[in-house]
């Protein structure tokens, strides 16, 4: 491999847990977590790698439009960042102080266009969303990688794109399949299951939602000093999680895992095809 797909790959990977939406990770495992609670578990590993396809595609999607965007000179983007990311955030507080509460939101149309959507799309909505709030931090570094020129020369490197992709697609990847078996041993090992799980899922999707309000909240309205605390813990964990990545050893850990994901992948969609009878859902 060369070291022009070596550093994609490293930034795509490193993308994913960046200090602007790094906090969305928890989101994500959360979700895949309380998701397909009575699927058997070779279901629910199947699912959540397409789930990370689909999210990893949202993200790097938003990336491509955003550097073209820039390329063009698309100057309101910008300003928008801020905006976007106190809604996302805002959000996700509702969704998870919902869901830890066990409050029923309201059954409007919008509601249930949205829940309809989610169930649909959810995983590259998500995509979308991490993207979205990840651009201020990570956009230059992927305009390097993807060769998007910002005077409006732009010729995309399409080999690089894909492994920025692939780096990206690794750690979501990563998450989705241990919050699945995580999953898997909680729900066969507790009886009131769903309540307990959308608790934790609850728990994280609020102190998300809230990291990703204030961190936004701050460009918008400025410094506060209890805030800036909060945020700098978050910093920290965001620096600790970008060095483990970006150093051989937890680079090849998370090339290898993607590897063998792609491969249990495709044992597991073999073992689901009709007539096999090994998923429990199938066969006679």
């Amino acid at each position: 491999m060369s070291t022009a797909l070596v550093f994609a790959f490293t930034a795509g990977a490193v993308a994913t847990v960046n200090p602007c939406g790094f906090a969305l990770l928890p989101v994500w495992f959360a979700g895949q977590l309380e998701s397909r609670a009575d699927a058997p578990a070779l279901v629910r590993f199947v699912r959540a790698g397409l789930d990370a396809v689909a999210a990893t595609a949202g993200f790097v999607i938003i990336f491509i439009l955003a550097g073209l965007l820039v390329g063009a000179g698309a100057a309101w983007l910008g300003p928008l960042l801020p905006y976007a990311g106190v809604a996302i955030g805002v959000g996700l507080l509702v969704w998870g102080v919902a869901s830890l509460l066990a409050i029923e939101l309201p059954k409007t149309r919008a509601m249930a266009t949205c829940r309809r959507i989610s169930t649909r799309y959810g995983a590259f909505g998500f995509g979308l969303s991490y993207g979205f709030v990840s651009l201020t931090c990570t956009l230059p570094i992927f305009t390097a990688v993807a060769g998007i020129s910002l005077v409006g020369d732009s010729n995309l490197a399409w080999l690089d794109i894909a492994a920025y992709l692939a780096g990206a697609g690794a750690v979501l990847s990563l998450v989705s399949v241990l919050a699945a078996m995580l999953g898997t041993g909680l729900f066969s090992a507790i009886g009131t299951r769903q309540n307990l799980v959308r608790r934790i899922a609850g728990s994280l999707g609020t102190l998300a939602g809230l990291y990703v309000t204030l961190y936004w909240g701050t460009v918008l309205f400025g410094e506060v000093p209890w805030i800036r605390a909060i945020l700098n813990g978050g910093l920290g964990w965001a620096a600790e999680l970008n060095k483990m990545i970006s150093n051989p050893t937890g680079l090849t850990v998370v090339f290898l895992s993607l590897i063998a994901i792609l491969a249990a992948s495709a044992i597991a969609m073999f073992l689901r095809r009709p007539g096999t009878g090994r998923d429990g859902t199938n066969g006679g």
